[in-house]
């Protein structure tokens, strides 16, 4: 951890870690808006057919990144959890990382229910 009182520009592995937390933040937005888009055109796919088996992947994969964005932010929570939220550097971080956890669980919890609707959902005839 660095003093915050310092004006020293930011180490390697800092830059790194806040190159990781973005990552970690906005990968959440992107999943979502993946799993919509990808999801719909999937659907026209699957009600002319009758196979869900693609569905069901888009699924998977946006899961699957949503549980790397959760991953990626609790690791940089706990290299930073002894930090106090009032502090400017570091503490900002903490509540980045924070946010991402959330925002990674909420995003699972849509991707869930997006699945749900496909498994309960039947094709047309």
């Amino acid at each position: 951890m660095r003093n915050p009182l310092e004006p020293a520009s930011p180490s390697p592995a800092e830059r790194r870690a806040d190159a990781w937390l973005w990552t970690a933040l906005l990968l959440n937005p992107l999943v979502m808006g993946v799993n919509t888009i990808v999801g719909y055109t999937v659907a026209h796919w699957t009600s002319d057919t009758g196979r869900k088996h693609f569905s069901y992947l888009v699924s998977a994969v946006d899961l699957v990144l949503c549980i790397c964005a959760l991953v990626i932010s609790y690791s940089l929570y706990r290299q930073y959890s002894q930090a106090e939220e009032d502090i400017p550097i570091d503490g900002r971080r903490v509540f980045m990382a924070k946010m991402s956890m959330m925002l990674s669980v909420f995003t699972a919890m849509l991707v869930i229910a997006q699945t749900i609707a496909v498994v309960t959902l039947h094709s047309f005839d």
